[in-house]
């Protein structure tokens, strides 16, 4: 699915898209639609989509962001694996493969508490699990952190590896409001797909990008807004859509989503919106 690194600059920002990995998805167990739905993308629900896992490093003038931290982690049985694929370097190799030191980020932005965007905050080292980005505060929507702490009591638990790690070296923030980090870097909630959920705006130079997590897994959805997976707020995820395309649009922003593989851009259509490659 293309290369698995790729680079845009954004004003005076380098942005780097690294995809961990592709995987397969039977979208007739994300989405609960009628036929009549279904009809109109028939090809979506014919075989197994591939989708890409893509976190994204932005360095800006004074600043270092990684958004997301996903490692490439499915047991041998997966019905997510592809068969004969080999995904490519794990997330710190491809950064420092692009001479970006783990150690020199800055903070760490969690789009949302689902795995595959925060499977790779913490390595296992000498039988301690440890920061893999220890000198950067790390952003987690509180809703999110709340919505944990069941699985933060399993002391072997993802969550506790990650988050409660994070959170006892007190590099863990929460988030419940828009939030600026300086040098045009912003956390917006965008709350649906998960309670806590949030994207990221960049901006430098007059030029806008915004890393939106899941707020879209499909360019489909972008088209058919009321398409949500099963297990979102479909109300919650709805409103946050529609707040995000008009400031999409007005700003013409570029955008990159964790699960589709172009960079695009928002264009309003005669019924509502598109997803427009760049």
């Amino acid at each position: 699915m293309g290369e698995d690194v790729r680079t845009r600059q954004v004003g005076a920002a380098t942005v780097t898209i690294i995809n961990i990995g592709d995987v397969q998805e039977d979208l007739n167990q994300w989405f609960v639609l009628s036929e009549a739905e279904r009809a109109s993308d028939a090809a979506l629900w014919a075989k197994p989509a591939r989708l890409p896992i893509q976190c994204i490093h932005i360095a800006a003038p004074g600043v270092s962001v990684l958004v997301d931290a996903g490692l490439y982690d499915y047991p041998p049985n997966a019905p997510q694996l592809i068969p004969g694929y080999q995904p490519p370097l794990d997330l710190c190799a491809s950064l420092v493969k692009h001479q970006i030191k783990p150690d020199e980020i800055q903070h760490v932005i969690i789009t949302h508490a689902h795995g595959d965007h925060f499977n790779a905050l913490t390595a296992l080292r000498e039988g301690q699990y440890t920061a893999c980005f220890p000198n950067a505060r790390h952003y987690l929507g509180r809703a999110d952190w709340e919505a944990a702490q069941k699985a933060l009591e399993e002391p072997n638990s993802l969550e506790s590896h990650t988050f409660g790690v994070l959170n006892q070296q007190g590099l863990l923030e929460w988030v419940d409001q828009p939030h600026d980090l300086g040098n045009g870097v912003q956390i917006i909630p965008a709350p649906g797909e998960s309670p806590g959920h949030q994207v990221v705006r960049l901006h430098s130079e007059g030029q806008t990008l915004y890393c939106i997590g899941d707020l879209y897994h499909l360019t489909a959805e972008v088209e058919h807004p009321t398409w949500v997976v099963r297990w979102t707020n479909g109300e919650a995820n709805q409103h946050s859509r529609r707040t995000f395309n008009e400031a999409a649009i007005d700003e013409n922003a570029l955008l990159v989503a964790t699960h589709i593989a172009p960079l695009g851009r928002l264009a309003r259509t005669a019924t509502g919106y598109t997803w427009v490659d760049q």
